[in-house]
């Protein structure tokens, strides 16, 4: 999953990725995906979560963990 995904514009991708900032990149991608389902659950806007939304939301969330687990491999390894 090295493209990002394609998401609707109802996909909060600046909230997933503030979220995904603090989260650590070691966080089984079943964690982040449950995670991201919570908050969805919880959210005042819940209603706007059809489920092809939230499959893009899901989608988009496991896409940025993957990006910046490989970021910190790149700036742990020594590869800047």
């Amino acid at each position: 999953m090295s493209r990002r995904p394609y998401c609707n514009a109802l996909v909060p991708t600046r909230a997933i990725d503030r979220r995904l900032a603090r989260v650590h990149v070691g966080m089984p991608a079943a964690d982040v995906e449950r995670m991201v389902r919570d908050a969805i659950a919880v959210s005042p806007d819940r209603d706007r979560f059809t489920a092809e939304i939230t499959r893009q939301t899901v989608r988009y969330a496991l896409w940025r963990h993957e990006r910046n687990r490989a970021e910190y491999v790149r700036v742990m390894s020594g590869r800047l």
